[in-house]
């Protein structure tokens, strides 16, 4: 638990109304939430068992209309007369038994509440047939369909929708065979109604919709396309109860069938819909808990930094202190204890700065040491070429070439040694580089092929002395090793907006891969400085610097960093070695 006073107060305080939160929360939720929860899917069941008894009492009158036109003794008499087929009738029985009907019909259906219905009859042979209102019917469709017929000679009721076609006009139909006392047909009535009363029966406000389907999965309502993609979801269920409810995709359905007329009521709702309020009710109950939370972890806040106040101004006292300023001011006027421990940080800093003072001045004169020293160094092997280079020159009689070498040579050895130059210019790092391959192509002559291009936009770049010189002597010290001529070096550098880019390609061996994950693994380490004692014989360029101390110089000079790539080409012989920075103009 190493943490401060304040940080244990506030969690200590938190933790305990976190938990108490908690605990108020999954009461709310176990004992209120599921309750309205279950209320909810209570409330929606009952609509349904509702509207689905609306319904039956919607096919119950009309079915009504029926029976009273069956149980009509002059109707029977009607239906045997016009049974036998051979009954010549004359043209005013013909119109007399129609005025009979429509009597018997008219009767029928004043007493109840749909005066507005189409009404069938047809004789069991196909031969009668009478049509109350308008001729619509919808008996043929119905009898040809599923087991319709056999459930009339059951003398059961058949519902038909014809709602298939959106040009035509949806239509219910409910029809039921005539029988007399010994089981014998005579024919059948058909009764037809508009969708009307039912549109008013499965009203729910838009917030759900009503399906009906009959018991062979027909869609009675709504009509049109419409009814046949909402029940689609729904063609493959049997409901298993009378009752019940069912949860199908993103859709919570209830349902209940009903015994009398064989019709399921589905009451579909989107699952957002059914259980928005209890939604609302839980965002807003969340809510409600942060900011009680909030208000007091801010409450806890406030008591626990007036506790601990005098330590804070201690410690930003103590956070305060520099080295050019080393001391505390602290002009609170607390406890005691508060003012000796002021005292005693007061002593410890006044011997710190005594250490660092000493400590400083040693670093200092080591790093200028270290610096001096390898900047004095120059490669035996390269000063060897060199020189054997002249002294053939000279024998030779090639005297413009001597003076050339010797010049060459001259201006990099006052580049290298110059005590007082540690930063130097792009352009002046490239011209020593220049002058070292330069000196390298009198060595091995057209064996070597080198080039230099670089932008003006680069030259004004601060960098430190001889950062760059030892990628291109590695080239040819290690790239080289073994390889047939010619030697093809080239270099270049660019700028753009305030990034900068050298490269450094040669023709030789590839970059060891593992040599390159060391250097990048070393670059990360917090730790790494210059090293002028640990030289490995490989990857070491000029002045014993190496890629990695160049890199390191590098990092310490641009205070984002330097990137370091190497690319071995698979197309290409050749190694290319990149270097980026930013360059802030």
């Amino acid at each position: 638990m190493n943490f401060k006073f304040q940080t244990k107060l506030y969690v200590a305080y938190s933790i305990i109304i976190l938990f108490a939160i908690i605990s108020f929360s999954a009461f709310i939720h176990i004992r209120i939430f599921r309750q309205i929860q279950e209320e909810t899917l209570e409330n929606n069941q009952q609509l349904c068992i509702k509207i689905s008894e609306n319904v039956d009492t919607y096919v119950e009158k009309l079915d009504d209309i029926i029976k009273k036109m069956i149980s009509d003794p002059e109707l029977f008499r009607i239906m045997r007369k016009i049974y036998r087929d051979d009954v010549q009738e004359s043209d005013y029985d013909i119109l007399e038994r129609d005025r009979k009907v429509a009597d018997i019909i008219s009767n029928a259906v004043t007493l109840t509440s749909f005066p507005h219905v189409d009404v069938y009859l047809y004789g069991v042979t196909g031969a009668f047939r009478y049509v109350y209102n308008h001729d619509r019917s919808n008996f043929q469709e119905a009898v040809s369909r599923d087991d319709n017929a056999a459930r009339l000679e059951k003398k059961k009721l058949v519902i038909y929708a014809k709602n298939g076609r959106e040009q035509e006009i949806p239509t219910v139909s409910f029809i039921r065979a005539i029988f007399d006392v010994s089981a014998k047909k005579y024919g059948y009535v058909e009764v037809q109604s508009d969708y009307k009363k039912l549109d008013e029966i499965c009203d729910v406000n838009h917030m759900g919709t009503v399906i009906l389907m009959d018991e062979n999965q027909n869609v009675i309502y709504p009509c049109g396309s419409a009814g046949v993609s909402l029940a689609a979801g729904l063609k493959n269920r049997t409901p298993e109860e009378a009752v019940g409810v069912f949860e199908d995709e993103n859709q919570m359905n209830f349902y209940v069938k009903s015994e009398y007329s064989g019709l399921t009521v589905y009451l579909q709702y989107p699952m957002d819909t059914v259980y928005a309020s209890l939604k609302l009710l839980q965002r807003s109950t969340f809510v409600f808990f942060v900011c009680v939370l909030a208000g007091i972890i801010l409450l806890i806040m406030v008591f626990s930094k007036m506790l601990v106040k005098p330590l804070h101004e201690l410690r930003d006292s103590v956070l305060q202190v520099t080295y050019e300023n080393i001391g505390l001011r602290f002009e609170g006027t607390y406890n005691d204890e508060i003012v000796e421990l002021r005292d005693a940080f007061q002593k410890i800093l006044e011997d710190l700065k005594s250490a660092m003072q000493r400590e400083i001045a040693s670093n200092e004169a080591e790093s200028r040491a270290r610096v001096s020293a390898l900047q004095a160094q120059i490669s035996p092997h390269f000063i060897h070429n060199v020189l054997y280079s002249i002294s053939i020159s000279a024998r030779e009689g090639r005297t413009d070439d001597v003076s050339f070498m010797c010049k060459q040579l001259s201006d990099m050895l006052r580049y290298t040694v110059d005590s007082e130059m540690h930063m130097v210019t792009l352009g002046e790092e490239i011209q020593c580089i220049s002058s070292y391959l330069s000196l390298q192509k009198q060595y091995y002559e057209d064996f070597l092929q080198y080039s230099i291009e670089t932008e003006k936009a680069v030259w004004s770049i601060q960098i430190p002395r001889l950062s760059i010189l030892p990628f291109v002597e590695n080239a040819i010290q290690h790239g080289f090793d073994g390889r047939k001529p010619p030697y093809v070096i080239r270099v270049g550098a660019a700028a753009m907006d305030n990034l900068w880019r050298i490269e450094i390609y040669d023709n030789g061996n590839r970059f060891p891969e593992e040599k390159y994950i060391e250097i990048c693994e070393k670059m990360k380490m917090e730790n790494v400085r210059i090293n002028t004692e640990e030289k490995p014989e490989n990857m070491q360029g000029m002045a014993g610097l190496g890629i990695l101390n160049s890199l390191i110089r590098l990092n310490f000079c641009f205070e984002e960093g330097v990137r370091f790539r190497v690319e071995n080409h698979k197309d290409m012989s050749g190694v290319t070695i990149y270097l980026e920075g930013e360059w802030h103009v």
